[in-house]
């Protein structure tokens, strides 16, 4: 008897691990095999009194005016080089996945008391200790530029955060 409890703990522990597994490689998986872009941002907050220190970032393309769009809807943004630029801009968020080309997969976040959807992408919130939040915050003030790294399947990872030293 003992011998099958002992196997049902072995496996019950080798379930986590490969749970926790997955959830990693899921995060990293953009890093890894993803192109890296630069996009426009704005800073919003740096500090959130549960989650630490952090610099939540904005998006022109994070407001989606589309009102078929609910909240849980999948979207996706193709990305768009600017000629003569180091940015990338996003482009029209649409339903169906881009055949050809960069693009993000997003998420709509319905807010309501927003005038538009908010769609997330997983590259809003850079975290840092306190004193680098604080710079940044700093740092960000008028604006700045995300390097993001983007995967093949339009999963996004925040890398770091620039001043904005390209111009426009």
């Amino acid at each position: 008897m003992k011998r099958c409890h002992v196997m049902g703990l072995m496996v019950a522990l080798g379930l986590q691990v490969v749970v926790m597994a997955g959830v990693f490689l899921g995060g990293v998986y953009p890093l890894w095999v993803g192109e890296e872009i630069r996009l426009e941002t704005r800073p919003v907050d740096p500090r959130d009194l549960f989650r630490g220190n952090y610099a939540r970032l904005g998006y022109d393309f994070s407001t989606v005016e589309a009102s078929d769009l609910r909240p849980g809807d999948v979207v996706y943004l193709p990305l768009e080089k600017q000629p003569n630029e180091a940015l990338w801009r996003g482009g029209e968020p649409q339903a169906a996945e881009p055949e050809t080309g960069l693009y993000l997969r997003g998420r709509v976040a319905g807010q309501p008391w927003s005038a538009g959807n908010t769609v997330k992408y997983g590259i809003e919130a850079l975290f840092a200790p306190k004193e680098k939040a604080l710079a940044l915050e700093r740092q960000l003030r008028d604006s700045a530029v995300a390097v993001v790294r983007v995967a093949p399947n339009g999963k996004a990872a925040l890398v770091t955060v620039e001043a904005k030293a390209i111009n426009n």
